[in-house]
């Protein structure tokens, strides 16, 4: 009866090592498990930017007015009798300051006050 338990407690021994191990046990388990929610994550948001191109689509087949924003917007078009303008935004590295003329001599105030008082 001794012999059977320890045989019985071995092949329990060697059966949780087997569930345990990298080779198809419970580590990859859980490693594919991640993997399928990545992916997943993934084709949601794919999927996401596929309904935004089909709506883009189906708005650019339905009429002109989301044809000419996307002329307008994309590819830099201007209708008839219209006037571009243009701004451009320069960050305030790229502006120099104007530098002082040499020539200007600068202005001293006098230290008397103005209407000094006499005794």
């Amino acid at each position: 009866m001794k012999i059977l338990i320890i045989i019985l407690s071995v092949l329990i021994l060697l059966t949780g090592v087997r569930l345990l191990s990298s080779n198809g046990g419970l580590g990859e388990y859980l490693s594919l498990k991640l993997r399928l929610a990545q992916a997943q994550q993934q084709v949601e948001a794919q999927q996401a930017v596929n309904d935004l191109l089909k709506k883009e689509v189906i708005e650019l087949q339905s009429g002109t007015d989301a044809l000419e924003t996307h002329a307008r917007k994309r590819l830099g078009m201007i209708g008839e009798n219209e006037v571009f303008i243009q701004l451009l935004d320069l960050p305030p590295s790229s502006v120099l300051a104007p530098t002082p003329d040499e020539e200007i001599e600068s202005v001293q105030e006098n230290p008397l006050p103005i209407n000094p008082i006499e005794p």
